[in-house]
């Protein structure tokens, strides 16, 4: 990589909002630091005001000692977490601070503030905190947060509408459950504008998952049982409950293969939340964006060094590119590098 990349990477940025995030993943891929993500979290208007309402509250309970809380207590280190709240493990630390139950918490914090860390079962959590007695402005309801965001992911950038095509052919790489996908014909519609998908996703049980989303959201798709990749072959795939990345260490066989050799019509819109493999991928669909320039959005948060080397080999591939960066989350997790 050139030593002046980075600059000519910065300077390829579209906005002030894109500078703001790639200058701070930056720093957070060179230092580790998490006050830097606390600022890209910070671009997002509900990230502002989430955090702006946490810095005025003394007492706040985190409800939810998983990925989700465990993040947020790493990222707002200058934010006073009094309790993790979870029935399953109270009475052990997390991340220093001391896990209680739901009881204990209203007993030792009765106007205390509760944040809802996790993205499954929050509408219940909601309804259980306030038929305990919490009351609604002391609940700050992470969990639907994060689901807007999830919906906003790949489409909300307002420079997309602009490089609308009249038929829109998109690769969704990594598919998981098919809600980008589906995500994806909405913002055909809302363009009124014809939309057909290849959904490329290796695991067997998320492949059962899209059909059914696709089927029920009358979704024009062909779903390709495989991961993506810069070459055609068998790799192994680690899974666990919400990802699946290709390493040496998994435990299943799947097959790859790559956009240029699978799909023969002209791409206009990839998206790649793959785990790591996001490079790989682009390799492999070298052609398509040379010849194509279709719009891309490609997660780049995955490895450190995605903040530089994924616009930069782009950039290589097509240097008509701008680019643009977005956050959707409350922590280190989905960045989106848009490419137009």
């Amino acid at each position: 990589m050139k030593e002046n990349a980075i600059k000519q990477i910065y300077d390829l940025l579209g906005d002030d909002v894109s500078k703001n995030i790639f200058e701070n993943r930056l720093m957070y891929s060179l230092t580790g630091d998490m006050k830097f993500i606390k600022n890209v979290v910070c671009t997002i208007r509900k990230g502002r005001e989430i955090y702006g309402c946490m810095k005025e509250r003394s007492e706040i309970g985190i409800f939810g000692a998983g990925v989700v809380g465990r993040h947020l207590a790493r990222v707002y280190k200058d934010v006073v977490f009094c309790y993790f709240i979870d029935n399953k493990c109270s009475g052990v630390i997390c991340e220093g601070i001391p896990v209680v139950s739901l009881q204990e918490f209203m007993e030792k914090c009765p106007e205390g503030t509760i944040i809802i860390s996790t993205k499954l079962y929050y509408e219940e959590i909601v309804d259980q905190l306030l038929k305990e007695g919490v009351r609604k402005e002391n609940v700050i309801n992470l969990g639907m947060e994060y689901e807007k965001l999830n919906h906003l992911q790949y489409f909300d950038l307002p420079q997309l509408n602009k490089k609308k095509t009249k038929r829109e052919i998109f690769v969704d790489g990594g598919c998981y459950d098919g809600n980008s996908s589906v995500d994806f014909m909405k913002w055909c519609q809302l363009g009124g504008v014809e939309g057909y998908c290849y959904a490329w996703e290796p695991d067997p049980e998320n492949l059962k998952k899209c059909k059914q989303s696709f089927e029920e959201n009358c979704v024009q798709y062909e779903l390709i049982p495989k991961g993506l990749w810069n070459e055609s072959k068998k790799l192994r795939l680690k899974k666990n409950q919400t990802c699946s990345m290709i390493c040496d260490e998994g435990d299943t066989i799947i097959e790859v293969d790559y956009i240029d050799h699978v799909i023969n019509e002209p791409v206009t819109f990839i998206k790649m939340d793959i785990e790591g493999s996001e490079y790989q991928a682009l390799q492999g669909a070298r052609n398509t964006i040379e010849r194509y320039r279709p719009k891309l959005a490609i997660s780049i948060y995955h490895k450190k060094e995605d903040i530089w080397e994924l616009p930069w080999l782009i950039h290589e591939m097509n240097p008509q590119y701008t680019f643009f960066l977005r956050h959707y989350s409350f922590a280190d997790n989905d960045t989106v590098l848009y490419a137009l």
